[in-house]
């Protein structure tokens, strides 16, 4: 039977490898989280275009289901960055740091939405 030894270098690499895939997934995070931001801005510029065509041209019907449509993709997009917040938060990332800030960027998000549906 052969003996397997691991000296701490190959700890070490086995390590460092580890916190590079960590480091990686981070970033894929982060860059899925500035996707989401891109969506959430399309979404405004679709309600204000919708909210100007209804406003010149009626046709409530059409605006409500444009509101339907605004409304779930905010939805989707805030469910997306809440479970970027609890991945962040796990021990294997341990990123409380970008978790916090993530959840204040959906607090701000939250407060753009009010003011803008309530102006």
């Amino acid at each position: 039977m052969a003996e397997v030894k691991s000296t701490a270098g190959d700890v070490m690499d086995a390590a460092a490898s580890s916190a590079g895939q960590s480091a990686t997934r981070v970033a894929d995070l982060l860059r899925g989280f500035l996707a989401v931001q891109q969506r959430r801005a399309e979404a405004y510029s679709k309600l204000r275009s919708g909210f100007s065509e209804y406003m010149a041209n009626g046709g409530e019907c059409a605006y409500q289901q444009l509101c339907g449509n605004v409304t779930a993709e905010f939805n989707d997009c805030s469910t997306q960055i809440l479970e970027m917040v609890s991945l962040l938060s796990k021990p294997i990332f341990c990123r409380g740091d970008l978790a916090n800030l993530l959840k204040d960027v959906q607090a701000c998000e939250r407060d753009k939405l009010q003011l803008v549906c309530f102006q």
